[in-house]
């Protein structure tokens, strides 16, 4: 097979034809693709029969259409096919539906002159999701015109409508096209030249009575020559934003960049020329120029990691790998281990010649991956190994990202990379195994930040393209089983060594390596000439070794796919809250990480959906290293359609305060209706918001415009915590006031609060001053520091005037923080990174608040680190924080000058208050025992836990 054979007809070749059947539960149509291999031999496009059929019954079939595979889509476009090969079936459907049964399935076929061949992705089983598409199908002319977009193809915009039908194109909003669809339902147009500039727009299709019928978002091309020939044809600089992998290339640029202007590490010294290098790359069979001056790697001395690198021939692609890694941002100490395999072509010649600080190993003869990788592995000094394929060009961050899994989860065994295609589509995002011993590369074809994929979990198997393990553990197990020499099977049986030892395999997709697939080896299975032959050959000997250990998951399918590329776990929990937690700016968004880690250690797949869809970058990427699903835009439009598609899949839905179940509850009974709700209050706002108008003063008629708003929200927030299933809060006090409001009709629980304390107290020596911490956003905390410069600190100041008091938290206002500054002895230091500096560089903290409800985080970090505190009797509610034993507790202007001067100065009250609030936090706050509480919440309910390690 030619090696320039697009990826997606390897996936779904079918001898001398390729095509598939789209998953009709996901497409929502009847649609699927066709064509001859190679492409250029169509001469006229294919006929696919679409039949029902009943397996238990094999006598009764139901032929459904006959239509051509004639139509042009965006997404095979963009995997290199380009000839027009889809099919759609534009309903109504032709023909009356047969009744479901539980052997029901749709069967697509091409006749060729070698008989009948079936598609790719049939049969598909017509569960019920299933057979109620093709229900909306037949019933849809009743229900009033269809029509869809297919998407674009350059410039020109595709789709269909009812034959002979006038549509409208809009673009983001505003009128763009008028269309006309031909009597086979086709339409086409062409975009307007300043509707083509390389940015995301929203299409939306309207017929002629402006009905909506299909939306999208999509990156409208401002120039269409293809990469390849600007690098061939083109004059430098390259136009680096057209290259497929820019965002890549970008993000190494950029981690650099920023690492250099903060100190944390130096740019390299060839970075401009490694960066032209890159991004030109390397075509095999290409002249390999030698590089003057030879290119410095990265070399350690003490390496943490051990790159070993197999290498039969093709020297430039080797080196296009070695120049990645150059290139590729990592702090990481490392080394780098070649072993040329046999090569013939000068392979160890021009390694030396072009680059410094590798190893390079050599084998006389071609002894195969296997035993290359094993030779490498006994030169390695570093304690983790990471076997890396030559035809592979890793990306910024990609050995910090393999390493957070090892430390994440303590379990861990392997982990691998996610593997994207030169294209910038997806290859691989993790493994699984199916119950027949078929292996199956998750994700391919897709995109690679799919939030679907896009997020650490435990898989069944890695490619060993790029797969880390620790050299002890590698050696225990006999690294690569001969049996599977010289390749093929290897990484898969070696995954299943690993996990035989109770060590878990994941993927840590952020660690994003492109792989040149079939550069080495080829790509044909059908070839004893090429060694990817080996996976027929090697495929009955894995199954027949580790066939007692296949989890039984029923046929391959990409639906059964989303069912069983989890391991590990015991249910499914979507998580909605308003935003995505950013841990460094607020204590809710640490709980949030806290409650969401807690239900993971306790079996549970989290998928977390922010009802602003919005994606924050790091703060979205900590949850997927973290091994949470985060959804966000334009992969969900909205929570209602989110939940439309995946709401039967979820056992829980945990829902982060009242104004989310209110918004949203309605929409989750509808499409979620086996999901328990357990919706964690975080604070009764409407004591929050009745302590501030009390704290305020207010009178007349703006005291009662805020009574008015606090009754809203105190009839909002009952309602919605008498519309779910159990209600978690983190306060004694507010669980006991619930139980009142309810007539205890509300069924509550503990909501567990966490944090890593010190192991002993600290020492009040080198500390200075007192600090206020908290998010100036919640308007409490600006009440609180408002309070404390007018009523104490002055007193504070006159007592002790070298004091200082240091305000510290995010959302302050400028105006407001150069005010509180103009105050003697006060510093505003603003929003900081490490709480814990806070906490372990003062005398004391200090909480004043006079408003607020629920458990206060600052208070409970501050336990955790051993300082002293000084709180309001609101700031201590719902703690069990006890006056003169863990914290001193003011209730006057009087007590607070009081009790903070006697923390200045009493060393042994000062020690004795910091032993009695660590052991306070270790007791009531640890991980163990949150682990408790929420396991306890989710048996109130009926749901299964894992058990809690002693």
């Amino acid at each position: 097979m030619p090696l320039s054979l697009p990826p997606v007809l390897v996936q779904h070749r079918r001898g001398a034809w390729a095509g598939q059947l789209d998953d009709l539960s996901r497409s929502a149509a009847v649609s699927g693709w066709a064509c001859p291999i190679p492409p250029e031999a169509a001469t006229a496009p294919l006929q696919v029969r679409l039949v029902i059929e009943d397996l238990l019954h094999p006598d009764a079939h139901w032929p459904l259409a006959e239509l051509p595979a004639h139509l042009q889509r965006d997404d095979l476009i963009r995997e290199g096919l380009h000839l027009p090969c889809g099919f759609l079936l534009q309903p109504p459907l032709p023909r009356p539906l047969p009744s479901r049964t539980s052997g029901s399935v749709l069967r697509a076929w091409i006749d060729t002159p070698q008989g009948p061949i079936e598609l790719s992705g049939s049969p598909q089983r017509l569960n019920r999701e299933r057979y109620r598409q093709l229900e909306r199908l037949q019933r849809s002319r009743a229900h009033g015109p269809c029509g869809g977009l297919h998407g674009l193809e350059g410039p020109m915009v595709h789709g269909w409508g009812e034959a002979d039908s006038d549509l409208e194109l809009l673009l983001d909003g505003h009128p763009c096209l008028q269309l006309h669809s031909d009597g086979l339902g086709r339409l086409q147009g062409t975009l307007p030249g300043d509707a083509c500039d390389g940015r995301p727009h929203y299409l939306e299709l309207r017929n002629d009575s402006g009905r909506s019928l299909d939306e999208r978002i999509v990156f409208t091309p401002f120039q269409l020559t293809p990469w390849p020939a600007l690098l061939e044809h083109g004059p430098p600089p390259f136009p680096d934003h057209l290259h497929p992998l820019v965002l890549e290339q970008h993000r190494s640029l950029s981690t650099w960049l920023h690492w250099a202007a903060a100190g944390e590490a130096p740019l390299p010294a060839d970075l401009p020329r490694l960066h032209r290098l890159v991004s030109e790359g390397y075509r095999p069979g290409d002249a390999v120029a030698p590089l003057e001056p030879p290119v410095q790697l990265p070399c350690s001395d003490s390496p943490h990691v051990s790159v070993v690198i197999p290498a039969h021939n093709h020297c430039g692609v080797t080196r296009r790998c070695l120049l990645a890694i150059a290139y590729a941002p990592t702090r990481v100490p490392l080394e780098l281990i070649v072993v040329d395999d046999g090569s013939s072509d000068g392979t160890r010649e021009t390694l030396n010649r072009d680059l410094r600080g590798h190893r390079l190993i050599r084998h006389d003869s071609a002894l195969g991956f296997n035993q290359a990788c094993h030779s490498g592995v006994a030169q390695a000094r570093g304690p983790l190994v990471v076997l890396l394929n030559n035809d592979t060009e890793p990306c910024a961050r990609w050995l910090e990202e393999l390493l957070a899994a090892f430390e994440l989860w303590p379990d861990t065994g392997i982990v691998g990379a996610q593997l994207v295609f030169p294209n910038g589509r997806l290859q691989e995002s993790g493994g699984l195994v199916w119950d027949d011993g078929q292996p199956w590369n998750y994700g391919r074809g897709g995109n690679p930040y799919d939030p679907r994929v896009s997020y650490s979990r435990q898989v069944d198997y890695v490619s060993a393209a790029c797969l880390a393990i620790e050299r002890e553990l590698w050696e225990a197990v006999g690294g690569f089983s001969p049996e599977f020499a010289p390749a093929y099977f290897e990484d898969t049986d070696l995954a299943f060594k690993v996990q035989a030892r109770q060590r878990s395999v994941r993927c840590a997709p952020l660690a994003r390596v492109i792989h040149h697939e079939g550069t080495t080896c080829g790509i044909d299975t059908g070839n004893p000439e090429q060694s990817k032959y080996l996976q027929l050959v090697h495929a009955p000997l894995f199954r027949n070794k580790w066939q007692h250990t296949f989890i039984a998951s029923g046929p391959p399918s990409r639906e059964a796919a989303e069912q069983h590329k989890d391991r590990g776990v015991l249910g499914r929990v979507l998580v909605l809250d308003q935003t995505t937690p950013r841990p460094d700016r607020d204590a809710g968004s640490q709980a949030a990480l806290t409650e969401m880690a807690l239900l993971q250690e306790l079996g549970w797949k989290v998928t977390f959906l922010p009802t602003n869809l919005a994606w924050l970058g790091g703060y979205t990427e900590t949850l997927q290293r973290r091994g949470i699903e985060a959804i966000h835009a334009p992969f969900a439009l909205s929570v209602e359609q989110f939940l439309q598609q995946r709401g039967q899949a979820y056992e829980l839905i945990y829902l982060v305060r009242y104004a989310t179940v209110r918004d949203h509850i309605g929409t989750i009974r509808a499409h979620a209706p086996r999901a328990k709700l357990m919706f964690c209050l975080a604070d009764l706002h409407y004591l929050r918001e009745l302590r501030q108008l009390q704290a305020a003063g207010l009178r007349g008629e703006e005291r009662e415009r805020a009574l008015n708003g606090m009754a809203i929200t105190r009839r909002e927030e009952l309602e919605a915590i008498e519309r779910v299933d159990l209600t978690l809060s983190y306060s004694r006090v507010e669980r006991a006031l619930i139980e009142r409001e309810t007539e205890g009709r509300a069924a509550t629980a503990i909501c567990p609060w966490v944090v890593e304390c010190l192991p002993e107290p600290p020492a009040a020596e080198g500390r200075r001053g007192l600090a206020f911490l908290g998010s100036y956003a919640h308007p409490p905390n600006g009440d609180a520091v408002a309070f404390l410069l007018a009523e104490i600190w002055p007193r504070l100041r006159q007592q002790e005037p070298q004091l200082e008091l240091h305000l510290y938290g995010s959302g302050l206002d400028p105006e407001q923080a150069e005010a509180w500054g103009r105050q003697p002895g006060v510093q505003v230091e603003g929003w900081v990174a490490d709480t814990a500096a806070v906490y372990d560089r003062h005398r004391l903290m200090v909480a004043p608040l006079r408003a607020g409800a629920g458990l206060k985080g600052k208070v409970v970090g501050a336990l955790a680190r051993g300082i002293p505190q000084v709180l309001s009797p609101i700031a201590a509610e719902g703690t069990d924080l006890r006056h003169g034993q863990e914290v001193l507790i003011a209730a006057s202007s009087d007590d607070w000058v009081d009790q903070i001067s006697q923390l200045l100065h009493d060393d042994d009250l000062w020690q004795r208050i910091s032993s009695a609030a660590l052991a306070h936090a270790q007791r009531h706050y640890s991980r163990r025992q949150g682990l408790i509480q929420m396991g306890q919440a989710l048996q109130q309910l009926g749901l299964p836990v894992r058990e809690i390690a002693p």
